[in-house]
């Protein structure tokens, strides 16, 4: 005699499918924000990193010529075009951060119009079409090319901190601003002896945010691009004054165009939270916060300036 037994095999209830559904969620709404923040660590440590790597290029620079590269175009008279055009640090930097035959390519560095091409002129595109990931920090969501496939990058150099064209004074809500002198300049660079504020006091290089579609924020190719200066903290609500190709719709930083009255200015920034990474003169690496103290920020801008700027 067979006897057959059934077994029910009992499934989940619909209260109990949601109740799991509801603790998943509120699982993954609990991790997202710590996977998001390792995330952005991992960023910033790559971006610092960037900075300590341009920092030890300078230093070699340096060390092979006694002085730091000119900011914008080394000798070259102003021909109206304010040093735009004819080759700025990114390229004079190139052999000693690992590109060195990038740099063979690039012609007519620190020329003129007359004595051959510019950055966009050329064989001189095969360098400036390039992207170099250790100018790009990666939080930049949307590496930009505003002009022709040429690229733009994520760090500039200290002008100081009035202008990027190092005007003597600037006159803010009644309080007038001295130049302090700078680790560069347009046309010439300066040597580590003459940076008497001392180089863990001075900035070197800092984050700058691409701007994007014809913004020309970042595009270090170009000389009123290539740096930065302290008069505004980093991440200022203060617009970005380029002399022109402003664009201040999101997802670009506040900007308006240069004039003859305001003079042209970048200011640190980068899609970090709360800050800034900087590089100073000495090659140490810092996260600048957003809320550092305007006057400390610019006394960190300048080389010869003076002051004993507070911690922070």
């Amino acid at each position: 005699m067979f006897t057959s037994s059934h077994r029910r095999h009992k499934g989940f209830t619909l209260i109990e499918l949601l109740v799991v559904i509801a603790i998943i969620a509120i699982l993954i709404g609990l991790l997202l924000p710590a996977v998001q923040k390792v995330r952005e660590a991992a960023s910033r440590m790559k971006c610092q990193n960037n900075v300590k790597q341009l920092a030890i290029g300078f230093h070699a620079f340096h060390d092979s010529k006694q002085a730091l590269p000119a900011g914008m175009s080394p000798g070259t008279v102003n021909y109206g075009d304010l040093y735009c055009c004819w080759g700025t640090w990114q390229v004079a930097i190139l052999p000693f951060i690992e590109q060195e035959n990038a740099f063979k390519i690039y012609q007519n560095y620190g020329g003129n119009d007359s004595t051959g091409p510019r950055y966009a002129g050329g064989v001189n595109l095969q360098v400036t079409q390039r992207r170099y990931s250790v100018m790009t920090c990666p939080t930049e969501n949307s590496p930009n090319a505003p002009i022709g496939s040429m690229t733009s990058h994520n760090y500039a150099i200290n002008y100081g901190n009035t202008t990027i064209y190092q005007v003597p004074t600037v006159t803010v809500g009644g309080v007038t601003i001295t130049f302090g002198q700078a680790p560069f300049s347009p046309n010439v660079g300066s040597s580590l002896l003459h940076i008497s504020d001392g180089t863990s006091n001075t900035l070197l290089i800092s984050e700058v945010i691409q701007g994007q579609r014809a913004d020309l924020r970042g595009f270090g190719w170009w000389g009123p691009a290539s740096g930065v200066t302290t008069f505004a903290g980093p991440n200022s609500s203060t617009p970005d004054v380029p002399p022109q190709n402003c664009d201040p719709a999101a997802p670009n930083p506040p900007c308006t165009n240069a004039t003859a009255s305001n003079g042209s200015n970048q200011f640190a920034r980068s899609r970090h939270s709360g800050g800034v990474n900087a590089g100073m003169v000495d090659g140490s690496i810092r996260f600048v916060t957003n809320n550092i103290a305007i006057a400390t920020w610019r006394a960190l801008g300048t080389a010869r300036g003076g002051e004993v700027p507070d911690a922070y």
